[in-house]
C-alpha cells in the first residue's frame, strides 16, 4: 500500500532558498565590541606672550562597535562607531591650577582595514563630533582623526577576545591667537593625542 505525501507548497519551497540566503551573509559577518582606554594630551596655549594655558593629561575610557563587510585573506574591512562619555581635565595658568576645567565628549564613525597576522595591524580614519565645555562657552568641533592599532586576537573558537595598542590623532586643528571667540578658542585647546590599550571581543 503506498501513502501519497502532500505536494511541497510553494511557501516550503521559497522559504528554504530565503532561509539559506539569510543565513550565509550571517555565518560571514563579524562583529566587534571593545573598549579603548587612552591618555589623552591636550595642547597648550600663551596669551599676551605670557600667560600659559595648559589643559593637563587625562584618561578617557570609550566604547566602540565594529561590522565587518568583508573579510579576504589577510585583510578585513570594517565599519565602527565609538562613544566617549564626558571626562574634564583641569586647566593650569603657568603651572598653577585655576580652579577651571575643559569639558570634552564625543561620538564617531569610521572605517578601518586590518591586515591579520600573528600580530594583526590595523589603520583607519575616524569622523567625531566633540563637544567640548568651557567655564563660560560650549562648542561642537567635527573633525576627522588617523587611527593606527597594533594588536593579538586569541585563537578561540567561536568568541575571539583581542587586545592591542593604539594611537589617535586628529587630522585638522583650529590655530590660536588672541582676537578669537570663546567657542573657537575651545576648539583650539580640543584633544591633540590619544594613546591607549584596546581590547574587547569579535564574534
Amino acid at each position: 500500500m503506498f501513502v501519497s505525501l502532500p505536494p511541497e507548497t510553494p511557501v516550503k519551497k521559497r522559504l528554504l532558498p530565503l532561509l539559506i540566503a539569510i543565513a550565509v551573509p550571517l555565518a560571514a559577518q563579524s562583529y566587534e565590541l571593545g573598549l579603548n582606554i587612552s591618555r589623552q594630551a591636550y595642547p597648550s596655549h600663551t596669551e599676551l606672550g605670557a600667560f600659559k594655558f595648559e589643559p593637563q593629561d587625562k584618561t578617557v575610557v570609550a566604547g566602540r562597535f565594529g561590522y565587518s563587510f568583508f573579510d579576504l585573506g589577510p585583510a578585513l574591512f570594517q565599519v565602527t562607531a565609538v562613544y566617549q562619555p564626558k571626562v574634564d581635565t583641569e586647566i593650569r595658568l603657568n603651572g598653577t591650577n585655576t580652579g577651571t576645567s575643559l569639558g570634552d565628549e564625543y561620538w564617531g564613525v569610521g572605517a578601518m582595514f586590518n591586515f591579520k597576522a600573528l600580530v594583526a595591524v590595523g589603520a583607519g580614519v575616524e569622523y567625531r563630533s566633540e563637544k567640548l565645555t568651557g567655564p563660560s562657552a560650549s562648542t561642537t568641533y567635527g573633525r576627522p582623526w588617523a587611527r593606527v592599532n597594533v594588536g593579538y586576537a586569541f585563537p578561540t573558537p567561536l568568541v575571539k577576545p583581542f587586545i592591542g595598542l593604539e594611537v589617535a590623532a586628529p587630522l585638522t586643528t583650529k590655530s590660536y591667537n588672541d582676537a578669537l571667540t570663546s567657542e573657537d578658542i575651545l576648539k583650539s585647546f580640543a584633544p591633540k593625542l590619544q594613546v591607549g590599550i584596546y581590547g574587547g571581543i569579535r564574534f
